[in-house]
């Protein structure tokens, strides 16, 4: 898998490429946490170019959610992730597990950045 950063005014854009699981979840993890480490809890996943996502991938989207929600911006706006651009069958596996109702899920990335 291949991961890279735009880190925008507001809100950082995560790339992924290629397959999300087992193997390559960690590496995913790992950057995320970088940047929630530094405070930036804005974080659009853009999955245009991911190929699989497993249940592994899925754990380390749920726990960045949870993470980046506990950070307090300003007194009205707190830390999120929101989703871009899945696929037929991304969307269709975010669906079957239910991520699709905790997550916000765009088309695109400019939508799902400017709807920080």
């Amino acid at each position: 898998m291949d991961i890279s950063i735009r880190q925008l005014q507001r809100v950082d854009v995560i790339s992924l490429s290629g397959r999300l699981d087992a193997s390559s979840s960690p590496e995913l993890k790992r950057e995320i946490d970088a940047l929630l480490d530094k405070g930036r809890a804005r974080l659009v996943l853009d999955l245009t170019n991911l190929e699989t996502l497993s249940s592994a991938g899925l754990r380390v989207i749920a726990d960045a959610r949870k993470r980046a929600r506990a950070f307090k911006l300003t007194d009205l706006e707190g830390g999120d992730v929101r989703i871009a651009g899945p696929s037929k069958y991304i969307r269709e596996v975010l669906d079957l597990t239910g991520f699709s109702t905790m997550l916000q899920i765009y088309d695109d990335t400019l939508s799902a950045v400017g709807s920080f």
